[in-house]
């Protein structure tokens, strides 16, 4: 069964923009206990990319991207294109063309369980595009997939609407329902990083101010002098 929904619940476009200014890294540590960053599997194309946009979701076959084609014409400005191909890779389910169409029209980027090609023309169009693998063999175009439903991408799972945040790090999923606390969360981590970043600076050490010396102390440490000869 393959299921088409062209039309989704899409966050705040001021919220998704103020997530441009929010490193992966400090989203994943506020939104959740529970895994929100991808693996480290999915990587940016080229040194330098970078993206916050709302979720429109494919469900592509392994090694076919007629889907892919159509979910572009639906996506909307702001948009990241995730797609869930299985973690295929040893065939590319989108190049240059198809990244050119998304730049212009002003898509975010594209976030792919699955393999890429054209590496070195994406990288020089500065479009960004996170991929599981990089392979010149091309796609088939014979069997449909879904759009806008709840995928796998990265081993997390992706909503239509979700907020993704992408750099050299990694990308990481905010689910829309929790967008707007989760931002807030991350400009308090982001000023008391910078609160924190000064000190270090001063030559401070994490280990004592954050109190990780209490840490260290409940656990039982063999030194030199306690090793049996």
């Amino acid at each position: 069964m393959h299921t088409v929904k062209p039309d989704i619940e899409r966050p705040d476009r001021e919220v998704v923009t103020a997530f441009e200014k929010v490193p992966s890294s400090i989203a994943s540590d506020v939104t959740g206990n529970v895994r929100f960053a991808m693996d480290s599997g999915i990587k940016p194309v080229y040194e330098g990319a970078e993206f916050a946009g709302s979720a429109v979701t494919v469900k592509a076959e392994p090694g076919d991207n007629l889907i892919i084609h159509k979910a572009i014409t639906l996506a909307e400005p702001g948009d990241v294109l995730v797609i869930d191909a299985n973690g295929y890779v040893e065939t590319a389910h989108l190049g240059e063309l198809m990244c050119a169409s998304c730049k212009a029209n002003n898509l975010a980027g594209i976030v792919i369980d699955g393999a890429i090609r054209d590496r070195t023309d994406i990288s020089e169009m500065q479009f960004p595009v996170y991929a599981r693998g990089v392979h010149p063999q091309g796609p088939l175009k014979q069997n449909p997939g879904s759009i806008n439903v709840t995928v796998t991408c990265g081993e997390v799972a992706v909503d239509p609407g979700d907020i993704l945040v992408g750099d050299d790090d990694g990308v990481t999923v905010v689910p829309r329902e929790d967008a707007e606390r989760v931002l807030e969360a991350a400009k308090e981590k982001l000023t008391a990083e910078k609160n924190t970043r000064e000190l270090v600076e001063e030559g401070e050490y994490l280990y004592n101010f954050k109190g990780y010396d209490k840490l260290y102390e409940n656990i039982e440490v063999v030194g030199p002098e306690d090793s049996v000869q």
